[in-house]
């Protein structure tokens, strides 16, 4: 400040001295142009009773985030969650525009908590709103929360098969990859659990042979988690195996070079195989037989053989040995006696 600005603020001084000590001054500053002053001080306090008290009844309703905190690692929430809290303000529609909702969460400290029911009141303390911005309402008003401790424990995998197999075919060997895993969530509902199954492996239009596919498990429950999403499976189709059996099947002599004679002459077949072939199985003349050549003269006890189709195998056959007797044949004489 220089000395001519000094000079200025001296002067001043004085002045406003003057008139406080003079009555009759104080009083002609105070009346000089009365209705102007009363009119600047009419409009200065709308003003401050619009800036102040207009806007009061103003009032928004904001969905706020609710954030779970310091959950302990041994146990885990198993009630419904609460995911936002309705909140409705009051204040200035300049104060309620100045609210950051992206920034606007409530938080609840989990941390010290024990296994059963905690209830949580909602503190709208918490909120950080804008100075002159009061919160209404609160719904909920306060949590309930029922928490459980955590257990773990490895089940088998079951391979869960869906349609309807084709006639005549059948599950052979199943196979799944891993055969177990392992099962996290409330001990409750982990030591209920036996084993976990996957998704329906449709066979309805199978054929015989290997299917192989990757498959995902079923749930096991809202708060069940597994080690492993997915499993290999194998499953092996196969044709339904039947037997059948067959009473007096004659037995046939190849390649005898001489008369013979063969006893029993009849035999009791049974054999297994697929039932589609069974049904339909008709044995051919010589299915049963015995192979003479090279066979000496005299009597002997031969096993027999049996022709059939393939997959078709001999159960039992008896007796499977019989007596053949190769005899001397007279001369133009070949075959039985």
């Amino acid at each position: 400040m220089n000395w001519f600005e000094r000079l200025q603020q001296a002067a001043v001084w004085r002045r406003m001295r003057a008139a406080l000590l003079d009555p009759d001054r104080l009083r002609q500053l105070l009346t000089r142009n009365l209705p102007l002053k009363l009119l600047s001080l009419l409009i200065a306090f709308s003003l401050w009773f619009f800036v102040n008290f207009g806007e009061r009844d103003s009032e928004e309703s904001l969905k706020v985030p609710l954030e779970l905190r310091n959950i302990p690692a041994h146990l885990m929430i198993t009630s419904p969650r609460v995911d936002f809290i309705d909140l409705r303000v009051s204040g200035p529609r300049a104060l309620l525009g100045r609210i950051d909702r992206n920034r606007l969460s409530i938080g609840l400290d989990l941390g010290g908590v024990r296994p059963g029911p905690a209830v949580f009141r909602v503190d709208p303390a918490s909120l950080n709103l804008p100075r002159g911005v009061q919160a209404l309402r609160i719904n909920p008003s306060q949590i309930t929360l029922e928490t459980e401790r955590v257990s773990h424990k490895p089940v088998p995998v079951r391979l869960r098969l869906g349609g309807k197999l084709p006639p005549d075919l059948q599950v052979g060997d199943t196979k799944v990859s891993p055969e177990t895993v392992q099962i996290t969530g409330p001990a409750s509902d982990v030591h209920d659990i036996a084993a976990v199954n996957t998704e329906p492996l449709d066979v309805s239009s199978a054929t015989a042979g290997t299917i192989e596919r990757e498959l995902r498990l079923d749930p096991a429950g809202d708060y069940i988690s597994f080690s492993a999403n997915r499993v290999a499976a194998q499953l092996r189709i196969e044709e339904v195996q039947t037997t059948r059996e067959f009473k007096t099947v004659p037995v046939d002599v190849h390649n005898a070079v001489t008369a013979y004679r063969v006893t029993p002459e009849r035999v009791r077949l049974s054999v297994r195989g697929p039932r589609r072939v069974l049904n339909n199985l008709e044995l051919q003349p010589g299915a049963v037989y015995i192979e003479a050549d090279g066979v000496p003269l005299g009597q002997h006890m031969v096993k027999l053989s049996v022709d059939l189709p393939a997959g078709v195998d001999v159960v039992s056959l008896d007796p499977d040995k019989v007596e053949l007797v190769l005899v001397k044949a007279r001369r133009g004489s070949k075959g039985r006696r």
